[in-house]
């Protein structure tokens, strides 16, 4: 597997566009999910499984801010 120190510049921001956009994807879905939950009846049931997705967006969008000071450009 190459280092960073062995890309190009060009290459390590094309990488780090592809991980910003992957995790919006993926935070996008969950919160696509978190809106369908809501739509329904509220059960405690569903409570939990709003409260799961959100916890899982939080690492997503902490992973997206930390890497996204590392572009040169914004996407």
């Amino acid at each position: 597997m190459l280092q960073k120190n062995e890309m190009s510049d060009a290459d390590f921001q094309k990488l780090l566009k592809i991980a910003l956009m992957d995790l919006r994807i993926h935070r996008t879905l969950l919160e696509n999910e978190i809106a369908d939950q809501r739509a329904d009846l509220r059960t405690l049931e569903q409570d939990e499984a709003i409260e799961n997705l959100e916890q899982q967006i939080r690492p997503i969008r902490e992973d997206y801010d930390h890497y996204k000071q590392f572009l040169v450009e914004d996407i």
